[in-house]
């Protein structure tokens, strides 16, 4: 249906109760990227809000691609996907269960080319106050939508959430990698932070560039003193952070480490340079 006839009724619980997960999966050549990877980190977070039943298999979301990107030929973009736990009288736990809710949409996005990195972006770093299981892709994006606002106001682009002791967990919308020589490190895997999807593809585009990848704790004394710091997500790619709490980072410019890898996964992508 057209995207402006698109509704959810009032009572639908993604709405009310924020029961409902995302993915964010990009177009390029007019082809879905990492939808495999996108709809397994779907499927595995469902059990744990009660939405299994409304995530659909990978062979359904192939024919559900196919048909919004037959009837809206984008070259460029991003696919937006959600289950929600569906419509039911307002309670917290439903004497019925309802059925869940799965809609998806398409719409074009234009993903950073050399001059945006070279730019790169700006960050502000903020306690982390979310919740204790920030690996399930929910729509509880009120903190993210508050760290943005904040690293709106001091001129920024992007907030690092930080937790005791004075550890990195990850960015408000991206994962965080730190350049030290020839090696990168970005923050272990836990439910403090979101499995990203673009965060192992560019590990994997690291390591085929000769860099040395090792997932630990960052505290952010080391992010200060790092060569580069850059962010990775499935709209920004690879993205450097250029300034954080209004400090320089390194020359104060996209790095040569996040720029050589920013081009690798363009190209791995198949998006052109112009």
């Amino acid at each position: 249906m057209p995207f402006a006839s698109a509704t959810v009724p009032i009572d639908d619980r993604g709405l009310q109760f924020a029961e409902s997960l995302y993915e964010v999966v990009p177009i390029t050549g007019g082809t879905v990227r990492l939808l495999p990877e996108h709809v397994a980190r779907m499927k595995r977070a469902a059990p744990e809000i009660g939405c299994e039943a409304g995530v659909p298999e990978l062979s359904e979301w192939e024919k559900l691609v196919g048909d919004l990107l037959a009837r809206d030929p984008v070259v460029e973009g991003l696919l937006y996907a959600q289950v929600t736990g569906g419509a039911a009288p307002r309670e917290h736990v439903p004497e019925s269960p309802p059925a869940p809710t799965f809609f998806a949409y398409i719409t074009p996005f234009r993903f950073p080319r050399d001059p945006d990195v070279r730019l790169g972006i700006s960050a502000v770093t903020l306690p982390d106050i979310r919740w204790m299981r920030r690996d399930l892709k929910t729509t509880m994006l009120l903190p993210a939508v508050l760290a943005k606002r904040e690293a709106r106001r001091h001129g920024a682009q992007e907030a690092f959430y930080v937790g005791p002791p004075d550890l990195v967990h990850e960015g408000a919308s991206s994962n965080v990698f730190v350049v030290e020589g020839t090696a990168l490190a970005t923050p272990s895997q836990s439910t403090r932070l979101l499995p990203g999807t673009m965060r192992p593809l560019v590990s994997e585009v690291a390591k085929e560039a000769g860099l040395h990848v090792e997932n630990v704790e960052i505290p952010l004394s080391r992010l200060s003193a790092a060569a580069e710091v850059f962010v990775t997500s499935s709209s920004q790619l690879v993205m450097p952070v250029v300034a954080i709490d209004g400090k320089p980072v390194g020359s104060g410019e996209g790095g040569s480490v996040a720029r050589d890898l920013a081009r690798r996964l363009r190209a791995r992508l198949g998006i052109s340079e112009t």
